[in-house]
């Protein structure tokens, strides 16, 4: 199988696909499944003169083309010169050439964006002197790219949030951020993952706005930095967790990503109030009774059962929820002021979380604790 290599331009592409030298839809290709708004960010991406994924055809013999690869681009470009779909002039990040393009059909062009868009080449490799089972198994292979994580896409903005996140990444692993301490490793940009969702969390100050995949895409596409002061905070509530002594001694109690996420709200809500040095200790303690429960379930105090069973159900199950990490934060207080109420005396919001004890004998604990937790507007801002 031999590739020839070229670089026509869109009017060519559209001629070759108008005339049927270019087939979009040979047997082994899948109908046309692009939506509009997919179309639209392609047509976005050739006004902005960004680089396009290469298409690959098969060479027939009466010298036409099947489409190999890149059945949905082709469409697409032949669907918007069909004034079929207009220009979203709305797509981030904002472009403001683009954006009085907004709504605009390929005729509406003004005549210097038209030539500009017929003009935009694409690379094309056309297959030739291959046997029959050659393209159906390069088709195979095109076809099944590693599906990205949320936080794999985020890493391709290049800008200050993204590169505090990553320096402060390498900071926590540097310090025992690594998969034999904590259970997981950062295979997928797990702990990117992590850390900027915390980061959110501290600079919104809050525990009852859900921190989206959105969200976090959208804070790292903003030029504005994390401030200094929420990624100090940071750096203290890892070095806490990082500094936790079951976690060098190996076994099964390893944190999740979501009980990870508590503990380091918590540390941060006690570095807030200046007593993290007072009360770490003691924090330290709870944390190891808590994970020491999910990885061995085992008999506790009788108030205590309770309130760990919910913690340790909102710990696997619904974690990202605004319910679950509410309840995971207002349940790891209610231990701590429980186990260690000499530690606890002095400590904040003591008052609620005896409130809180009083709703232990409810028959759903879950959902009174929650109602609970609601009218005490417990985690809100401003709570870190």
């Amino acid at each position: 199988m031999k590739f020839n290599t070229s670089d026509p331009d869109i009017s060519t592409i559209v001629n070759r696909i108008e005339d049927g030298t270019y087939d979009l839809q040979p047997d082994f290709q899948r109908g046309e499944v692009w939506t509009r708004s997919k179309k639209q960010r392609l047509i976005d991406s050739i006004l902005r003169e960004w680089h396009i994924p290469p298409i690959h055809l098969v060479e027939k013999e009466d010298n036409t083309f099947d489409v190999l690869d890149g059945q949905q681009r082709l469409t697409a470009i032949r669907d918007f010169v069909r004034n079929e779909f207009p220009v979203d002039g709305r797509i981030e990040p904002n472009d403001a050439s683009i954006v009085t393009l907004h709504d605009f059909t390929y005729d509406q062009l003004p005549p210097s964006q038209m030539r500009k868009f017929n003009q935009f080449s694409i690379r094309v490799f056309a297959l030739t002197n291959y046997t029959s089972d050659e393209p159906h198994e390069l088709f195979f292979r095109l076809n099944q790219p590693t599906i990205l994580t949320e936080a794999e896409k985020r890493n391709a903005f290049i800008g200050g949030p993204r590169n505090q996140v990553r320096e402060l990444v390498s900071w926590a692993v540097e310090r025992g951020l690594v998969a034999e301490r904590i259970g997981f490793s950062n295979a997928r940009m797990a702990y990117d993952d992590l850390i900027a969702r915390f980061l959110l969390t501290l600079e919104k100050r809050t525990l009852t706005e859900k921190v989206t995949a959105q969200r976090i895409t959208n804070r790292y596409r903003a030029p504005v930095m994390f401030p200094d002061t929420t990624v100090a905070q940071a750096k203290e509530s890892l070095q806490f967790v990082l500094d936790l002594p079951f976690l060098g001694r190996g076994g099964s109690r390893r944190p999740n990503k979501a009980t990870i996420h508590t503990w380091l709200c918590m540390a941060a809500k006690l570095h807030r109030h200046s007593s993290l040095d007072v009360y770490g200790a003691a924090l330290a303690d709870i944390i190891d009774l808590v994970e020491q429960s999910r990885a061995k379930p085992g008999p506790s105090l009788y108030r205590a059962r309770h309130v760990l069973s919910v913690f340790n159900d909102r710990a696997t199950s619904r974690v990202a929820d605004v319910s679950s990490v509410v309840l995971r934060d207002l349940t790891a207080w209610m231990l701590f002021v429980e186990r260690v109420p000499m530690a606890a005396a002095a400590g904040p919001f003591i008052d609620e979380l005896e409130q809180a004890w009083k709703h232990v004998d409810q028959p759903d604990l879950d959902r009174s604790l929650y109602e609970f937790a609601v009218r005490q507007k417990w985690g809100d801002n401003p709570w870190l």
